[in-house]
C-alpha cells in the first residue's frame, strides 16, 4: 500500500510539473520496507546514464548515508542510495524524498574539441534560423542557449550528428504551432554520446522515427524525418547538445553546450550563425564565410536579406523533479533486532542460521580429521582392580620343581 501511494504521488507530481507520464524515461526512486526501516533504491530501467540529485526531509529520521546526495546511475541498473530509520528508537518517524535527474554524467567533462556533422542527409541545404550570437526569440534558457535551428522542409532525412546510444524517442505527437501549450509536445530523438553528453533532435514528424531506445547509431545514420510538431511556427529541426549539471540548489539540469560543426572534404570546422546557409557536403572542398563578411580558415554561404526568424523552438527545461512522501509509525518493541540488521546488513534470522551452519561445518570437519589419524597401540582392558602384590608368586624356581 505504501509503494502504491508513493507511486501515485510521484505520478501526480510529474503531471503537475508539466511532464507527460506517457513515454517518460523509465527512471524512479523506490522506497522498500526492510523491517522497521526503509531502503531508497534508484531504478534506471532505460539505456541512458543518469545523474541523480536527491534529498530527504522529515521528522525523527536518520540514515546511513549523508544527504543531499548526487549519484550517477548506469544504464539498466538499480543502486541502493541509503537506509532511513527512526532517529529515536521505538518512536514514529516520517520523511519525504525529493529528487531530480537528467541524462548524462555530471562528473565527466564533455569533449569540447569535437566537431559535429550537420544533422541532415548529404546534399541537403538549410538556412540557420536561430543560433548563438544572433537574434534570439526562444533559446533563452540554459538548456537551449547554444541550440541551433535549421530550417528544412518536412520529411527531410535527419541523421545522427555523432554516434551514440538512442535513449529517448517520442513520435506520437501530431500538433505543431506557436502555442505555449505545445512546449512539451514535440517529437524527439535523444542520443547519448560516449562522454555522457546528449544530442536532441526536436520537432520531428509524427510516426517518422526509425530508431528505438537502446539502439546504437553511428554518425550519419538515419534517425527519422523532420516535421513541425510542438512549439514551432514553421518546419525546422531544433538541434542541441547538452550535459548534466548539478546546480547550487541541489537539483540537476541539462545545460546546452557550444556546438562546432564540420563539412567538406577536407573537413572544415565552423560555427552556425543566424541566416547562414549550410550544405551537408562531405565530398568536395569548400570554405566558410560568415554573414559579417569575416573569412575563417576553417559551405559556400548565401547571405539573404535579414528578415523575421523562420521558426521558433522549444524552451522546455529538460529536468524531471519528483517528490515521494511516506509516514511511518514505529513500534516500540523488537527494535534491537533492527539495530543488528542495520549494523550488519543482514536480518537476525540470517545471522542465527549462519552461526548454526558454521557450527555444523566445524563439527563435520573435526570428525573427518579423526578418520585420518594413524592406528595407535592396542590398550589392554583387563581389570586389575583388587589385585594384591605377592612376592612369593615371583620366587626363584627350585631344582625339584
Amino acid at each position: 500500500m505504501i509503494l502504491l501511494v508513493a507511486g501515485f504521488i510521484a505520478a501526480a507530481s510529474a503531471i503537475a510539473a508539466g511532464h507527460p507520464v506517457q513515454g517518460a524515461y523509465p527512471f524512479r526512486i523506490e522506497t522498500k520496507a526492510a523491517g522497521r526501516e526503509y531502503r531508497l533504491v534508484a531504478v534506471n530501467s532505460g539505456p541512458a546514464t543518469i545523474t541523480l540529485a536527491a534529498q530527504i526531509k522529515g521528522e525523527n529520521f536518520a540514515s546511513d548515508h549523508s544527504w543531499p546526495l548526487v549519484e550517477v546511475i548506469p544504464p539498466n541498473a538499480s543502486q541502493e542510495l541509503g537506509r532511513v530509520f527512526a532517529a529515536t528508537r521505538g518512536q514514529g518517524f516520517r520523511f519525504t524524498t525529493r529528487y531530480s535527474h537528467a541524462f548524462g554524467d555530471a562528473r565527466r567533462p564533455p569533449d569540447s574539441a569535437l566537431a559535429y556533422r550537420l544533422p541532415f542527409a548529404d546534399g541537403v541545404r538549410s538556412q540557420v534560423g536561430q543560433a548563438p550570437g544572433g537574434e534570439i526569440t526562444t533559446h533563452t534558457g540554459k538548456e537551449s542557449l547554444y541550440a541551433v535551428d535549421f530550417t528544412v522542409p518536412e520529411q527531410t532525412p535527419v541523421v545522427a550528428a555523432r554516434g551514440g546510444t538512442v535513449v529517448e524517442v517520442k513520435d506520437w505527437f501530431t500538433e505543431g504551432g506557436p502555442n505555449p501549450d505545445l512546449l512539451d509536445k514535440a517529437n524527439i530523438v535523444t542520443v547519448q554520446h560516449g562522454d555522457g553528453s546528449t544530442a536532441q533532435y526536436v520537432h520531428l514528424a509524427t510516426n517518422a522515427i526509425v530508431v528505438r531506445p537502446g539502439q546504437v547509431v553511428t554518425q550519419g545514420q538515419l534517425l527519422g524525418y523532420s516535421g513541425n510538431t510542438g512549439y514551432s511556427s514553421g518546419p525546422h529541426l531544433h538541434f542541441a547538445v547538452t550535459q548534466a549539471v548539478v546546480y547550487p540548489d541541489g537539483t540537476v539540469h541539462q545545460d546546452s553546450l557550444p556546438i562546432a560543426f564540420y563539412a567538406f572534404n577536407p573537413s572544415v570546422r565552423f560555427e552556425a550563425r543566424q541566416n547562414m546557409v549550410v550544405a551537408a557536403d562531405y565530398s568536395s572542398p569548400g570554405k566558410v564565410v560568415y554573414p559579417e563578411g569575416k573569412r575563417e580558415i576553417v559551405v559556400a554561404m548565401a547571405q539573404p536579406a535579414p528578415g523575421p526568424l523562420p521558426a521558433e523552438s522549444t524552451n522546455t527545461p529538460r529536468v524531471t523533479s519528483q517528490e515521494v512522501g511516506i509516514s511511518i509509525e514505529a513500534e516500540p518493541q523488537g527494535s534491537w533486532a533492527d539495530d543488528i540488521e542495520r549494523e550488519t546488513g543482514y536480518p537476525l534470522w540470517a545471522l542465527v542460521c549462519a552461526i548454526a551452519a558454521l557450527f555444523i561445518i566445524v563439527r563435520l570437519v573435526a570428525e573427518f580429521l579423526d578418520t585420518l589419524k594413524p592406528p595407535g597401540v592396542a590398550i589392554r582392558t583387563e581389570n586389575w582392580r583388587g589385585a594384591v602384590y605377592n612376592p612369593r608368586e615371583f620366587r626363584r624356581p627350585r631344582d625339584s620343581d
